[in-house]
């Protein structure tokens, strides 16, 4: 519900932005595929796939993520969306990068 607080930790973007795992770089996020999936677990019915946003030292700074109800993204929404969102991701870091490099 809209202002309500919620852990950090749940859900496909919280889980980016704490380092999936307590990691502080994205070795942290997922492993090698470099995002990390959502079903249910935030608000039943909605899923999501996110991907950590770095800056040039591999720390996270943000996240991208889709999210949309689970009759559309599906159960495993990051086998669909996984590499667009860390293409979109990979693409904001890098002009983030020039921006502060």
């Amino acid at each position: 519900p809209e202002g309500s607080l919620l852990p950090l930790a749940l859900g496909s973007a919280g889980r980016v932005l704490a380092g999936e795992g307590g990691a502080a770089g994205v070795d942290g996020v997922a492993g090698r595929r470099r995002w990390t999936e959502s079903v249910g677990e935030r608000e039943r019915g909605v899923a999501s796939v996110s991907a950590p946003i770095v800056d040039g030292s591999a720390t996270v700074v943000a996240a991208v993520s889709v999210s949309g109800p689970i009759e559309r993204l599906g159960r495993q929404p990051g086998r669909r969306f996984g590499a667009a969102v860390v293409a979109a991701a990979e693409a904001i870091g890098a002009q983030l990068h020039s921006l502060t490099s």
